[in-house]
């Protein structure tokens, strides 16, 4: 049986008629999927024994997946809610699904190829009781294997293994109600990627603080594919595009330069590919402009050179850096809907 929903929140789904539990759990864990029949149930499992003795809901948002993972999470005691359409596919659109049909006052956004470590939940909660002026709270990612260069760039950027208070929290994070809600949603659905990024931008930008304590919080298991099989699977998927989403979706607002800089490797390429053609159509023809910008480009990969001790991961770097250019632009292009908007979807009964 299903139940077809298309809310923002608790006083939504009870204006049209769904029927809540008298008390609302204190917290609530959001596990997004799409085909992870083989690491749901262990993601799952984590959850159940972070949450002893806590008053706790899992939600599933389950992306319209193919395989048996709706299947292997109905065993436990989850909630299973589901995208009724396969274009708003995205992660932003997952996180923000989960979060339209979560009750808790805190809410935790749980990838489903990660497993949460089993003391995190706790010291989270007292750290939000706490400082009231916390809008989230993380702790350290360690990833289970890296088959690729996405995954070796991230463990060596130590992006979400280093304790402090970022502008964002990425890999995972337990929020604040309250603090969701000022800034109007959770992630926003347009966004495949970086939804963690702009929600810390919103957040901070409202005043808000971050903090990633120094603890363990999920093991990531690791994506299957190796690098080029990655590359095409997130062309095909859009995710390639979210930084050009991402720029998009900023202009006009107060994080717009935040948004600049994380995509400024792309940027570069683009205005050094700008500049290049402008000179080759120089009317004076000059060999001048040309050859300095060709200086440039080799200049950076030496760079890379150093900075990375690898030949092969310095061209990696440069050939991405032009694959993210063209997605940028291709981004960039794409119609966006209202991030507060409600997602279409359905609870699987």
């Amino acid at each position: 049986m299903t139940r077809t929903t298309a809310l923002l929140g608790p006083a939504s789904r009870a204006s049209c008629g769904l029927r809540l539990n008298a008390r609302a759990p204190r917290i609530s864990v959001v596990i997004k999927a799409l085909n992870e029949e083989a690491k749901i149930a262990s993601a799952i499992e984590s959850v159940l024994a972070a949450g002893q003795g806590q008053e706790l809901e899992i939600v599933l948002a389950d992306s319209l997946s193919t395989d048996r993972t709706v299947e292997i999470a109905s065993r436990y005691p989850v909630r299973i809610v589901q995208l009724q359409n396969a274009h708003d596919r995205g992660c932003g659109a997952a996180a923000q699904l989960g979060y339209q049909h979560a009750r808790g006052e805190y809410v935790y956004v749980l990838d489903g190829d990660m497993e949460m470590d089993r003391l995190f939940l706790r010291a989270a909660v007292r750290a939000l009781e706490a400082d009231p002026g916390l809008a989230g709270v993380a702790g350290l990612l360690r990833d289970a294997r890296a088959r690729n260069h996405f995954d070796r760039h991230r463990i060596r950027s130590k992006g979400a293994g280093r304790a402090g208070s970022p502008r964002w929290l990425d890999g995972g994070g337990l929020y604040r109600r309250a603090a969701i809600e000022q800034v109007a949603y959770l992630c926003n659905r347009n966004l495949p990627a970086f939804e963690e990024a702009e929600l810390g931008l919103r957040l901070t930008g409202a005043g808000w603080a971050l903090r990633r304590l120094d603890m363990p919080a999920v093991k990531h298991t690791g994506h299957d594919d190796h690098t080029f099989g990655l590359l095409v699977r997130h062309w095909r998927s859009g995710y390639a595009m979210a930084g050009g989403i991402l720029l998009r979706s900023a202009v006009g607002t107060a994080y717009f330069l935040h948004a600049v800089l994380l995509v400024k490797h792309p940027l570069a390429v683009i205005v050094w590919w700008a500049l290049f053609a402008a000179a080759l159509a120089a009317t004076d023809f000059s060999l001048m402009p040309v050859s300095m910008l060709l200086a440039a480009m080799g200049g950076v990969f030496i760079a890379l050179l150093v900075q990375k001790r690898s030949f092969s991961d310095a061209v990696f770097s440069l050939f991405h850096w032009h694959y993210s250019a063209l997605a940028l632009l291709v981004g960039l292009l794409r119609p966006q809907r209202s991030p507060a908007e409600p997602i279409s979807s359905r609870e699987l009964a």
